[in-house]
């Protein structure tokens, strides 16, 4: 606890009357839309934090790591080992995942890009097509449904009143190198884009080399009753898997790679297509509606550095539609937005699992059919009580259907399904002390679904029956200031979960138990401050007690242990400078220790990474010609790009590079 009192102090030395008198420049009122309608940020009682691209130029953006850098509370790992994907936790919800993102919902403009089963897969987002990304940091399965611990509802660029063209090439160490290409345009109410984004990376260690290619196309289509959005995007990426090592291995080499990874030619492969469609309606007054949809299917195939079941494929295929009214009322003389809505969703994975014999396949050991098919039904009031409160009321009824269908009959029949259901509640209340002061105070509990994947039986095929839901109900406190040039928000959480969602290893392979019982106790704290036109601060800060209270195995006793793969402390802070014709930013993230096992015998000190940017703007007859330079961990720290959790081998780490420099230029016409 003892960085507390510095990081408050930061904040409070930041909002003094005097700090804001010397402003030069107003930042706009945050408005934020993933609460499921739109919400004024400052008077809305929940946890939500926002940011806009746009604060962020000349980035990589090898993932979504820097733009989620000021939001606290949140946690990324795996920027640089793309067959890992992105591994976010939000109050450490999503930390147990081996790879990709459990736990948090997310959405790409209003429709859900995480699956029905619960598992998000960030390979469907081009990055460079981001334009604000709105963080709900805890529990909201009232709103939308099973993994919701948090939300990333990601907004991409739209269609340009005026036509719009951009190339954008960089290249950098680590064999890094991608080309991205954009056009836009609008002719009457009809708008559409295009964008094209190749991006490959040779790695820091050794086979670590991937590539990804997408290309994502969109028509918006206005009119007088409402607006009509359809996304679609297609990717095809390869990885290689350099994989984890023991702490002597990377003693020995940072860049070191297992004998085995080589041997069996760790990788994976993906293709896939989606098509999204959103129609936002309009009703004459102040009503509204939506009806969203979605489409899709996967391809995939990896190996594992093992021999038995070493390769998996599958070939998914899913899709969804939602449905939600808002309806404005005044019952019992106070001002009420209600909304309600229904998500229907459906999966379907035809899984192979053969040897892996050096690299090639070998005989079939796994041939099933996975479903998931998820039910949900929501009703959400907002109600303005008095000129100074607002109360916020949720509830949302959960049905998730889990079905696997063995047609591997050598080994018996290993045919199975189950329903996990749950009702979820939320209430929050908020008052506006004055005109730039709120408390908030809010109540939720969250519902969690083991993921297909994650129900993988560890003896044979099938699912493991035993593995159910999580559960957790969360408790907080907060306070929100809002200025011409500053906002601010303090947050105090405590959680209580049951069954939590923990991994483990055999061999290569990630299998998962349900946690008794264990708490989640935390402070967050972030600010923003326009000081002048030019000069712009942001800081987070955040601190948490995540524990196990009951959880006992076959392998020990970890009542009162801490939670593995979050640190205990983390902090963000950037000083940016933008002038109309040049830029720069420099930032810090520091992380505290952490545990890589539920043992706590793993542990992971802490570190802190120093980044620089620095941009130039040159302007000649409506086309803009943009240089820019990156340079990451400038001062050269060791560090973990991702942490493999409770690996029965003590293969935990995957080291990160040291400093890293890369360069492009952007050209718009």
């Amino acid at each position: 606890m003892k960085r507390t009192p510095f990081a408050l102090a930061l904040l409070t030395a930041a909002i003094t009357p005097h700090a804001m008198a010397e402003t030069a420049t107003e930042l706009d009122s945050l408005i934020i839309t993933s609460p499921r309608t739109t919400t004024n940020w400052l008077q809305s009682p929940i946890s939500i934090s926002a940011v806009d691209a746009s604060e962020k130029p000349g980035e990589q953006s090898l993932t979504l790591d820097t733009l989620l850098a000021p939001v606290p509370g949140t946690v990324v790992q795996s920027r640089y080992n793309a067959a890992q994907g992105m591994r976010l936790s939000i109050r450490g919800f999503g930390s147990r995942s081996s790879f990709g993102v459990r736990g948090v919902r997310v959405l790409v403009d209003g429709v859900p890009l995480t699956m029905p089963d619960g598992q998000t897969e960030m390979d469907g987002v081009d990055s460079g097509l981001v334009e604000r990304i709105e963080v709900i940091r805890g529990p909201a399965s009232t709103i939308y449904g099973n993994a919701a611990g948090g939300v990333l509802a990601i907004q991409t660029r739209e269609p340009g009143v005026e036509p719009y063209s951009a190339v954008d090439i960089s290249a950098g160490e680590l064999g890094y190198r991608r080309t991205r290409a954009e056009t836009s345009g609008t002719v009457g109410n009809l708008g559409g884009l295009l964008a094209f984004n190749s991006t490959q990376l040779d790695g820091f260690r050794d086979h670590g080399r991937a590539e990804a290619n997408s290309l994502t196309g969109k028509v918006r289509w206005q009119t007088e009753a409402g607006r009509l959005g359809i996304n679609l995007n297609a990717l095809d990426n390869r990885s290689e898997d350099p994989g984890a090592l023991s702490l002597a291995q990377v003693k020995a080499s940072r860049s070191n790679v297992r004998p085995a990874v080589l041997q069996y030619d760790s990788d994976e492969r993906i293709r896939q297509q989606r098509l999204a469609v959103l129609w936002e309606g309009y009703t004459g007054g102040p009503d509204t509606y939506q009806v969203r949809s979605y489409v899709g299917q996967r391809n995939f195939g990896n190996r594992l550095p093992i021999s038995n079941r070493g390769m998996t494929s599958y070939d998914r295929l899913f899709a969804g539609v939602g449905a939600q009214y808002t309806h404005h009322a005044n019952w019992f003389g106070l001002p009420q937005k209600i909304t309600g809505g229904v998500d229907l969703e459906s999966q379907r994975d035809d899984r192979d699992r053969h040897t892996n014999l050096s690299g090639e396949t070998g005989a079939l050991t796994l041939e099933q059919r996975e479903r998931a098919e998820s039910r949900g039904i929501f009703l959400e009031d907002e109600i303005t009580l008095a000129d100074r409160w607002l109360m916020t009321l949720g509830v949302r009824r959960d049905s998730v259907l889990l079905k696997v269908e063995d047609h591997y009959l050598s080994d018996g029949d290993n045919s199975d399904k189950q329903t996990l259901s749950d009702w979820n509640y939320s209430w929050g209340l908020s008052y506006q002390l004055d005109d730039h002061h709120v408390i908030y105070g809010r109540y939720a509990t969250s519902f969690e679904t083991p993921t297909t994947n994650e129900l993988a039986n560890p003896t044979s095929g099938g699912f493991n029956t035993s593995l159910g839901s999580a559960d957790a109900v969360n408790r907080e406190i907060g306070l929100k200031g809002e200025w011409p040039n500053v906002h601010y928000e303090i947050a105090l959480y405590s959680m209580r979960l049951e069954d939590e969602l923990v991994p483990y290893t055999i061999g290569s392979s990630t299998y998962y138990t349900n946690a008794g019982k264990s708490s989640r106790d935390g402070l967050e704290a972030s600010l923003d401050w326009q000081s002048s036109e030019r000069w712009r601060w942001s800081a987070a800060y955040s601190y948490n007690r995540y524990r196990f209270t009951d959880f006992t195995t076959t392998a020990g006793n970890y009542d009162g242990n801490r939670i593995a793969g979050i640190p205990r402390q983390t902090l963000f802070s950037e000083l940016a400078y933008d002038a109309e014709a040049w830029y720069t930013r420099v930032n810090v993230q520091a992380f505290g220790h952490q545990y890589a096992d539920n043992a706590n015998q793993a542990r992971v000190a802490g570190y802190a990474l120093v980044n620089a940017r620095l941009g130039a703007r040159f302007s000649w007859q409506g086309q803009t010609f943009e240089p820019y330079v990156g340079l990451d961990n400038l001062f050269n720290r060791d560090y973990y790009d991702n942490l493999r959790i409770n690996d029965s081998n003590g293969f935990y780490y995957e080291p990160a590079p040291g400093r890293t420099l890369y360069a492009g230029v952007k050209l718009s016409f």
